[in-house]
C-alpha cells in the first residue's frame, strides 16, 4: 500500500471540528459565573463587615497586623513630617497609642482640614504594628478611616494681644499662638477645589496668611469678615513652600474685634 487511496482512513482530523458536548460547555459557563459571584460576595463582605473595636490596653503581640478600630482622645496635635507622613497620639483610658499615616494620608487629611488636634475625639481604623520590644502603633491606611470630632473651643471674652505678626517665624512651626491684625485680603477656593480659605492679616507692614477649610467656614455660618476689620486668630503655626502660615481648626478661633478701630 502506497497510501494513494481516498485517504479517509489514513489522515487524522485536527482542529475545531471536534466540539465539546453542550452540557459540558454549560457547566463550564456556570462554574465561571459562580466563581465571579463568589469573588464579588467575598469583596462585599470584606468591605462591609464590622471592623472590631479594641481597647489599647488589650492589644497583645499576637494581634500584630490585625485590622482594628480604636476610639479615644487625641493627646497631641498631628505632626506632618517634611518628608511626608503624619503621626499623632490617641488614648482611651486603658493606654495610649501612636497613629501613623503615610504621605497620601497626610496630604488627604491636611487638604480636607482634618488633621487631629489635642483634645479632639477620634475613631481610627488601621493595621496594628507590634515591634519586637512590644511598642504598639496603628497604621492608618486610608484618610477615610478617621472619624474626627473636634473639641469645641470656648470663645474668649478677654482681649488677647498674642504674638505680633512680625514675630511669627519658621522656628515656631507646630506651636499654638494667637495673632491680631487687620484683614487685608480674602482668598476663597473655587468650586470643587481642595485649597483652603485664606485670610491675609497685616500689622505694621508685616503680613500673615490665616488658613482654614470648609468645616470652619460652615462654623462661621458661611460668612467671612469684611476687609479692613481687626481680626484675632488662634491656630497652629505651619510652613508651606517656605512661607509661614497659621492654621485655624475651629470657627471659635476666629474673632472680629468690633471694639477696635
Amino acid at each position: 500500500m502506497n497510501g494513494t487511496g481516498n485517504g479517509s482512513e489514513d489522515c487524522p482530523v485536527y482542529g475545531p471540528q471536534v466540539k465539546r458536548p453542550l452540557r459540558v460547555r454549560v457547566l463550564q459557563y456556570a462554574a465561571l459565573v459562580l466563581a465571579a459571584a463568589g469573588l464579588i460576595l467575598l469583596y462585599l463582605f470584606s468591605v462591609n463587615r464590622d471592623i472590631p473595636l479594641v481597647r489599647i490596653g488589650d492589644i497583645t503581640p499576637a494581634m500584630n497586623f490585625a485590622y482594628v478600630r480604636i476610639a479615644g482622645e487625641v493627646t497631641s496635635d498631628a505632626y506632618v513630617f517634611q518628608s511626608g507622613g503624619v503621626v499623632f497620639n490617641l488614648k482611651d483610658g486603658s493606654g495610649e497609642i501612636s497613629v501613623m499615616g503615610g504621605r497620601t494620608q497626610a496630604d488627604a487629611l491636611e487638604t480636607s482640614g482634618r488633621l487631629p488636634g489635642r483634645g479632639d475625639r477620634a475613631e481610627v481604623a488601621g493595621c496594628l504594628s507590634v515591634s519586637a520590644d512590644q511598642k504598639v502603633k496603628l497604621r492608618l491606611q486610608s484618610a477615610g478611616q478617621l472619624v474626627l470630632n473636634r473639641k469645641r473651643a470656648v470663645p474668649s471674652t478677654v482681649a488677647v494681644s498674642g504674638t505680633r505678626l512680625a514675630d511669627v517665624t519658621v522656628a515656631q512651626k507646630g506651636q499654638q499662638i494667637t495673632v491680631t491684625g487687620t484683614l487685608k485680603l480674602i482668598t476663597v477656593p473655587g468650586p470643587g477645589a481642595k485649597t483652603p480659605y485664606v485670610l491675609t492679616l497685616e500689622e505694621n507692614g508685616a503680613e500673615l496668611a490665616v488658613i482654614f477649610w470648609d468645616d470652619v467656614f460652615r462654623g462661621l455660618e458661611n460668612k467671612l469678615p469684611i476687609p479692613g476689620k481687626r481680626i484675632s486668630a488662634s491656630g497652629r503655626v505651619d510652613v508651606y513652600k517656605d512661607t509661614v502660615q497659621l492654621k485655624v481648626r475651629d470657627a471659635g478661633d476666629l474673632r472680629v474685634m468690633e471694639n477696635e478701630r
